[in-house]
């Protein structure tokens, strides 16, 4: 399960190019407070808003920085529930990281990190993760 959550993670900015139903990319504005921006050299800047290009929900938003994910994001189940709500802190490549259930309950919360050495990124979870019931009451910790 850890694997795919990793793999959707790392996936997404990759699915921002069809950001908009339709695959326009820019979402109506006024002049800098318009969604889906690029960069002068053609990264991901400013508030972005990623949908899912069949049936239109949000999957995603938040804020870029010349390409690197910046504060929070928050991701979201097909019904508009929150499924997943990342912090990442500054000049740091860690995040803070709340997974809820589909009811909208807390279900785990931790640690992650993007390394960014080598070729490829890599998004991994590491320290302790609380974990959670569907009732929102704590059971255990798992370290990563």
């Amino acid at each position: 399960m850890k694997h795919c959550v990793i793999l959707l993670l790392m996936l997404l900015p990759l699915a921002a190019i069809g950001a908009e139903p339709g695959g326009k990319g820019d979402r109506p504005g006024f002049l800098f407070f318009r969604s889906n921006k690029f960069d002068k050299q053609g990264q991901f800047h400013g508030r972005w808003k990623v949908y899912h290009e069949e049936e239109g929900y949000l999957i995603r938003k938040g804020r870029f920085r010349h390409g690197r994910e910046v504060g929070k994001w928050t991701y979201y189940y097909p019904d508009g529930t929150t499924y997943m709500q990342e912090k990442w802190k500054k000049r740091s490549n860690e995040v803070l990281v709340k997974r809820y259930h589909e009811n909208g309950l807390l279900h785990r919360e931790g640690k992650g990190r993007l390394d960014t050495a080598g070729e490829h990124l890599r998004f991994y979870w590491f320290g302790d993760w609380k974990v959670y019931n569907e009732n929102g009451q704590y059971t255990h910790t798992e370290t990563f």
